[in-house]
């Protein structure tokens, strides 16, 4: 985690913050101290005033290791990057009079925070109890983990150098960035260095985030040709490396993940629980996540009363919760679906690909060098004993011993797919070697994941696409509306045609229980509303765009008076909406071509239309202003 050689400090006098610019991408820039008598304490927030006082608790106690999971290893400075997300204090406001007046409504509309944390643990016996602990912390309403990790690395050993200054000259680099380009490829600079990151697509962006233009090929949904660009969020995370002992478990949590079920997960580090956790996110993309998922959860945070008040039968809430504190364990026992990802600090996790892998989720004993395939071993005496010794223990076995393993009564609809787990790179014991290969492995992983979300969310398609006006229809009606989305006529149809050729394949006989729970769970109704409404504003574009290119004239010799009247009054509200919306600015052109077109039409069926009707008309002053391209007339006041 050493800082760029190229990156370069910039001088005093040069060093200028754009306040709403730098707003765009981080919320502030924070250092944190440990101290033994008092707790956490924020010693530095850059730019002050955004965050309340409970707000700052709860990012102060979010910033450090569990003392569990604190690195057990006396070298003299240890570091670690992890990342978490909490809820912003409803009603709460900044400590700042001044900034709270020029927030704008959406920065404080943003329902989470995430925190991107740099801790270092430095170990000096000439210091109290030997040592001291900081964190360096980047806040955002962004879960842009692709942009705030690199800059961790260069801002985090940054402030170790030169101290406070560091956090002005990020924020002044960072407050020179153009805004965010979700699913867009970036080229943000900092200092003498680049950073090229690829944003998570507006599609899986939660709207609290700010509106965004979505793409109408995320909607229906179709597989992406080009792979390079992400589809959810948390798409630079080791899936391979943080579930390599339990991979075989992926397809189980994937459909925990895609039902909306409740998930603790359980690392022995701050890292290892929030990299499970983004990793799981991601094996859903497209699909809008709209699960409340925490990467690293302590007891401090503010929801922890409310779920350890639970009592035994009652229903825990959607979330996916990364712990590394055991106590989890037996407060939180209502949660049925429970995962160990990591190893601790000292034991080496580069175990042959071959040797790690059981049906039951339980790390089989190594026997043996490492494979380039991977060999099943799904009934060996060993992997058969050690499942059924873990099962009968339950996930309390971990108080004495950290193992990977998954703890659900939940079966699975999907099969593992092997052909998947077989192409997958073992890189033996090299770490170098390992980390090349894992971004091959998750490459393979990443793509069949998001192969299978989208072949399930396939058969949504047809109340998803957009229509554009047949040949010899007159686009200056109104399009007709989307289907009407049933669930028991979807349920019967789907499995009236099956589940199609790819699903098939790999889903069990039950396949369609997986719909009907995915139907009744929270991430179906925010995903299908979203793509439902981005569908309706596609369908909109493309019949605006019909109407400037067809020649009304065409369509008036073949109607009968009424259609001639029917198609002034659309043509009419046409024009009336696009006024509307150019004088509130929602539009990106002036609108003075569609304006001028829409005129030219409307006068065209007025002009066919009987003397007396047209004098009718011309009652209204708004629309006899219309009708002579007068638009200040037609505004209302």
């Amino acid at each position: 985690m050493n800082r760029s050689p190229s990156f370069s400090v910039k001088s005093e006098s040069s060093v200028k913050v754009d306040p709403e610019s730098l707003q765009q991408w981080a919320v502030a820039f924070c250092v944190i101290r440990f101290d033994l008598e008092q707790g956490q304490l924020i010693e530095e927030c850059y730019p002050s005033g955004h965050l309340s006082s409970e707000e700052e608790l709860d990012v102060a106690f979010s910033s450090f290791p569990d003392s569990v999971s604190q690195h057990q290893n006396r070298s003299s400075i240890h570091d670690c990057m992890f990342f978490f997300r909490v809820q912003r204090r409803q009603g709460s406001a900044p400590s700042n009079e001044l900034v709270k007046s020029k927030l704008s409504n959406n920065a404080r509309g943003n329902k989470y925070l995430y925190g991107y944390v740099f801790n270092r643990q430095r170990h000096d016996e000439r210091l109290k109890r030997g040592g001291e602990q900081k964190s360096v912390v980047i806040l955002s309403h962004r879960p842009y983990s692709s942009v705030f990790r690199p800059l961790l690395q260069i801002m985090g050993p940054l402030y170790f150098d030169i101290g406070k200054k560091a956090l002005e000259h990020i924020a002044s680099y960072v407050s020179m960035w153009p805004a965010p380009l979700p699913g867009k490829l970036m080229e943000l600079p900092i200092g003498n260095a680049m950073l090229k990151v690829n944003l998570p697509p507006a599609h899986s962006l939660p709207l609290d985030n700010g509106k965004h233009e979505e793409s109408s090929s995320s909607m229906a949904p179709l597989l992406p040709t080009n792979q390079s660009i992400p589809q959810g969020l948390f798409h630079d995370s080791d899936i391979f490396g943080i579930f390599r002992g339990i991979l075989l478990q992926l397809w189980v949590l994937w459909e925990l993940l895609l039902i909306g079920e409740p998930i603790l997960v359980i690392g022995p580090t701050p890292p290892q629980c929030s990299e499970a956790v983004a990793s799981l996110v991601s094996l859903v993309a497209p699909l809008l996540f709209s699960v409340d998922f925490r990467p690293y959860f302590t007891i401090h945070d503010p929801g922890f009363a409310r779920l350890n008040s639970l009592q035994e039968g009652d229903t825990f809430p959607p979330m996916i919760l990364g712990v590394t504190n055991l106590f989890f364990l037996k407060s939180l026992r209502n949660i049925r679906h429970i995962v160990s990802v990591g190893t601790p600090a000292g034991i080496s996790s580069r175990q042959p690909i071959s040797n790690r892998f059981s049906s039951g989720g339980v790390p089989a004993r190594p026997e043996g060098s490492g494979l380039q395939q991977i060999s099943f071993k799904k009934f060996s005496p060993s992997s058969f004993l050690s499942a059924v010794k873990l099962r009968r223990e339950g996930p309390l076995s971990l108080m004495t011993e950290h193992k990977e393993a998954v703890w659900t009564s939940y079966t699975a609809v999907t099969k593992p797919d092997t052909s998947i787990l077989n192409r997958l790179i073992d890189a033996g014991m090299s770490p170098r070697v390992e980390e090349s290969m894992s971004v091959v492995n998750n490459e393979i992983l990443r793509r069949h994941f998001l192969e299978l979300t989208t072949n399930f969310l396939a058969p949504f398609g047809p109340y998803l696409r957009a229509t554009t006006p047949s040949e010899g229809s007159s686009p200056f009606v109104d399009p007709p509306p989307l289907p009407q989305f049933n669930v028991d006529e979807f349920l019967a149809s789907l499995s009236a045609r099956g589940a199609g050729k790819f699903l098939s394949k790999r889903m069990r006989s039950n396949w369609l229980d997986l719909y009907r729970r995915f139907l009744k769970g929270p991430n179906f109704m925010p995903w299908f509303e979203r793509r439902r409404a981005v569908a309706e504003q596609e369908q909109h574009r493309l019949w605006r765009e019909a109407r400037m290119t067809t020649d009304i004239t065409l369509f008036i010799s073949k109607m009968s008076e009424l259609e001639i009247v029917d198609s002034f009054n659309a043509v009419e509200r046409h024009l009336q909406w696009e006024l509307q919306v150019s004088k509130l600015g929602k539009v990106s052109d002036p609108a003075a071509n569609t304006f001028e077109k829409l005129t030219k039409d409307l006068q065209a069926v007025f002009n066919v239309l009987p003397k007396d009707m047209q004098q009718l008309l011309l009652m209204n002053p708004e629309r006899a202003a219309l009708l002579r391209g007068n638009v200040e007339d037609t505004m209302p006041l």
